[in-house]
């Protein structure tokens, strides 16, 4: 008799990063931007991974799970972890907090998360957060004495 882990949708788990694979049903046909893979991987490098991916169980043709799980939503950030792996920054085992997903279509929700996108306004996505307007130089611009603004400096 095996002792099997039963996991749930919605379960949040650390997997070893080597454990996670592509899922053949990825709505994505065309692969992703080498130097899109490179930005992620650079802002995971200091922020770490602020999305955790969506994956399921992978199962064999006997239908038991095989070990590895099929990253259904980030394959992205799979690359990305992948590439800092390649690089020696992260371990291969290197355990990302990913999000079980066993109740939603793989393709479904691959192509949802790939066409449902909101742009953000441009005064929003032109600013740095937290901090004050800058410009085109990346420098803070300087607000008018005696303005609100001056004043909190």
């Amino acid at each position: 008799m095996t002792t099997e882990t039963v996991i749930e949708s919605g379960a949040v788990l650390e997997i070893p990063l080597n454990k996670l694979k592509k899922h053949p049903r990825n709505a994505r046909r065309t692969p992703h931007g080498e130097a899109d893979i490179e930005a992620l991987a650079a802002s995971m490098r200091f922020k770490g991974v602020l999305q955790p991916p969506v994956v399921e169980p992978e199962r064999g043709e006997d239908g038991e799970p095989t070990g590895f799980f099929l990253v259904t939503i980030g394959e992205g950030r799979r690359l990305a972890l992948n590439l800092r792996a390649q690089r020696k920054e992260i371990r291969k085992t290197e355990p990302v907090r990913c999000i079980v997903d066993l109740a939603n279509d793989a393709h479904e929700i691959s192509l949802d998360e790939n066409v449902t996108r909101f742009a953000m306004h441009p005064p929003t996505s032109s600013r740095p957060s937290g901090g004050r307007p800058r410009s085109a130089a990346g420098t803070p611009r300087r607000s008018p004495p005696g303005s609100a603004r001056a004043s909190r400096s």
